[in-house]
């Protein structure tokens, strides 16, 4: 079984990172980096992949789980990608919480993992809409 967890989207990638950032932005949560891996591949000479990393938060969770353990700090903030889909759309792409801080912190980490897939969700709604037109 896969630690990572695919959402399909009718919609191309680049549509898909905008409507995940809209989606951060409406949901008050602090957007820290948006990763075009592709864009950094081909810069360097190697082939370049339809793949982007967000790396999103809300400071106040955040504090709430380092307030428990400080090494938690290494699976924060959290984070989706999203690539090019087989299916000739896109991937959001989502990484289980729990299998980063699940054992130590379970409670914090479905809370996470719950948020996640909330954003994720609306994102596939706001990029499906925009791709129909």
């Amino acid at each position: 079984m896969s630690a990572y967890e695919r959402m399909p989207v009718a919609a191309p990638p680049r549509e898909v990172v905008a409507a995940v950032r809209q989606a951060i932005k409406a949901r008050g949560m602090y957007e820290y980096a948006v990763v075009d891996h592709g864009h950094d591949m081909r810069d360097a000479g190697a082939p370049g992949f339809e793949a982007w990393t967000l790396i999103f938060g809300n400071p106040a969770a955040g504090a709430r789980l380092l307030a428990r353990d400080l090494a938690a700090a290494v699976d924060i903030p959290l984070r989706l990608a999203v690539v090019r889909g087989s299916h000739g759309g896109s991937d959001i792409i989502l990484r289980a919480t729990r299998t980063l801080i699940g054992e130590q912190h379970p409670v914090e980490a479905d809370a996470f993992d719950g948020a996640l897939r909330a954003l994720a969700a609306r994102a596939r709604e706001i990029a499906t809409a925009s791709a129909a037109g």
